[in-house]
């Protein structure tokens, strides 16, 4: 296989990881994790492995279902692919305290994924997690840069 089919075949499956996240299909999601997965999560204390990756999702998707996801661009080199984009998800159940709002909320995100023996070893994610913080009434909806 070329360099340019195995980089295009990466960003594949990067998006296929995610319609089973976006989905629920846990079981699929979860077999789709390198045994030493290790996931860099903005929030967390430390790497997660699969079980916590596995256990976190799960109950974050059950106040905060994912409803879309948009990948604008995704950049494949090595055996790394980037992704930029935009996640909507609606606030359905309590989350860290905070009663349902029932509102769609969108955030914006940067992934990076590395890929070993054809599964996701490693995963890096930054999140703009401004908007959901003003859903939630943690940060006045005011809260930003005003560059006037």
């Amino acid at each position: 296989m070329s360099d340019q089919n195995r980089l295009e075949q990466n960003k594949q499956f990067v998006r296929k990881f995610f319609a089973a996240m976006d989905a629920k299909r846990f079981d699929e999601m979860e077999a789709l994790l390198h045994p030493e997965h290790l996931f860099h999560l903005p929030m967390a204390r430390e790497p997660l492995n699969v079980k916590t990756h596995m256990e976190v999702n799960k109950h974050i998707q059950k106040s905060l279902p994912i409803v879309k996801r948009v990948f604008e661009d995704q950049i494949a080199e090595g055996d790394k692919v980037v992704s930029r984009g935009r996640l909507s998800f609606q606030h359905i159940g309590e989350f860290n305290g905070a009663a349902p709002t029932n509102k769609v909320i969108e955030v914006s995100f940067i992934h990076i994924m590395r890929i070993k023996d054809g599964l996701n070893a490693e995963e890096w994610d930054e999140v703009n997690f401004l908007p959901l913080m003003k859903a939630l009434g943690a940060v006045p909806e005011s809260a930003g840069i005003n560059w006037h």
